[in-house]
C-alpha cells in the first residue's frame, strides 16, 4: 500500500495562563470506574460462593434428614413384619422324612399337603352376607354339608331348602341330603351366622351361587363356591393359607373338571389325573387331616359315582369313604 500525508497538522492551542490546569478526567475516571467495579465484582463473587454454599449445606442436611426418616420407616417395618410372621407361625421348617415302614404320605407328597397350623382369628362379619345357591337334585353339593360340619363350632351355616318349578319331584338322595343339613345345629349359641338358601333347581351340573340378587352375578360350579365360602369362613380352614396353593387350586380344578366335563371318555382321563394327585396317601390334606381339596374330591366323585363306579380306584374310594364318614361331603 502507499503511504498519505496527513491532512490535518497538530494545532496547538495556547492556553490562556488565567486557568489552573487540571489532569485529564476521562483517563482518571476510568480506571477509577475500574477499579471499583473490579472490587465490586470479587465481593460479589464471594457473596455467591457463601450464599451457594449455605444452600448446599441445607440441602444436604435436608436429604439426611429424609434419609434417616426412611430408614427408621424401613426398620419399624420390618419389625412389624417379622411380628406377624412370628404370630402367624408361619416361619419355615424343614418337613420331617417320615419313618421306614410308616403307612403316612412319603415326604415329597407330605411337602405338598400337609399345612402349618394357623392362629385363629375372629371372622369378618362384613363377608357373612346371605346367598342363594341353585343346585340340580342330580348333582347335590355334598360341599355345603361338610363345610357345615367343620365349621360346626366356629360359623353357624345355616341352609334353607326350596324346590323350582323345574324340578317336579327330588329324589330320595336329595330328600336325605335335605334333611341332615337343615336339622344339623351347632351346639354353641351366639356364633356368627352364615345363611345360604338353597334352591332345586333344573341347572345341570353348573351349580350356581347369587351373591348380588340385583345385579345377578352368579358363581357358577361347586368348587368355584367351596372356594369363595372358604375365604368367608374361619380363617384356619381357608385353602389358601396352606403351604403349596398351586397344587391346591390344580386339584380344586380337577375336580370342577369332572363333575362339569360331559363326555364320559373326558371323565374317566379327569379322574385318573385326580387319582394320580391323590397318589398313595390318605388324602389330600395329608395324613389326618381333612382339607378343602378333599371335600371337593368327595363331592366331584359322588356325583359322577354312577357312570364311572368301575373306574374309581381303592385308594379314592377309601378318601370317599372316610371323609362322608367325618364330615358329610
Amino acid at each position: 500500500m502507499y503511504a498519505l500525508k496527513p491532512i490535518l497538522k497538530p494545532v496547538e492551542v495556547d492556553l490562556p495562563s488565567c486557568m489552573y490546569s487540571m489532569k485529564p478526567v476521562i483517563g482518571s475516571a476510568s480506571q477509577q470506574s475500574a477499579s471499583q467495579n473490579s472490587v465490586f465484582m470479587d465481593n460479589l463473587t464471594e457473596k455467591l460462593k457463601a450464599l451457594f454454599l449455605q444452600n448446599d449445606q441445607e440441602t444436604l442436611q435436608l436429604l439426611a434428614a429424609k434419609q434417616d426418616k426412611v430408614l427408621k420407616q424401613l426398620a419399624e417395618l420390618r419389625e412389624q413384619l417379622v411380628s406377624m410372621k412370628t404370630e402367624l407361625n408361619l416361619c419355615s421348617k424343614p418337613a420331617q422324612p417320615a419313618a421306614a415302614g410308616s403307612s403316612g404320605p412319603t415326604p415329597k407328597s407330605a411337602a405338598k399337603v400337609v399345612s402349618k397350623p394357623q392362629k385363629i382369628e375372629p371372622i369378618n362379619l362384613s363377608y357373612l352376607q346371605d346367598f342363594v345357591v341353585n343346585a340340580c337334585p342330580t348333582n347335590i353339593p355334598y360341599g355345603l354339608l361338610a363345610l357345615k360340619k367343620l365349621w360346626i363350632n366356629r360359623l353357624n351355616l345355616q341352609v334353607e331348602c326350596f324346590t323350582h318349578s323345574t324340578v317336579p319331584k327330588l329324589s330320595e338322595e336329595a330328600l336325605n341330603f335335605q334333611k341332615v343339613i337343615t336339622s344339623l345345629e351347632p351346639k354353641i349359641e351366639n356364633l356368627p351366622r352364615l345363611k345360604v338358601t338353597l334352591i332345586w333347581k333344573n341347572v345341570g351340573t353348573y351349580t350356581e351361587m347369587i351373591t348380588s340378587p340385583t345385579a345377578y352375578v352368579p358363581i357358577c360350579g361347586e368348587v368355584n363356591i367351596l372356594r369363595f365360602l372358604s375365604r368367608c369362613g374361619p380363617n384356619e380352614f381357608n385353602y389358601e393359607r396352606q403351604d403349596d396353593l398351586t397344587e391346591a387350586d390344580s386339584i380344586l380344578d380337577t375336580c370342577y373338571l369332572l363333575i362339569n366335563k360331559q363326555n364320559v371318555k373326558d371323565k374317566k382321563q379327569v379322574l385318573k389325573t385326580l387319582s394320580s394327585k391323590l397318589g398313595k396317601v390318605s388324602c389330600f390334606g395329608g395324613s389326618g387331616t381333612i382339607s378343602l381339596c378333599d371335600i371337593a374330591a368327595t363331592s366331584a366323585i359322588k356325583q359322577v359315582h354312577q357312570v364311572l363306579a368301575k373306574d374309581i380306584n381303592p385308594n379314592m374310594a377309601k378318601l370317599v369313604t372316610r371323609v362322608t364318614a367325618e364330615i358329610g361331603a
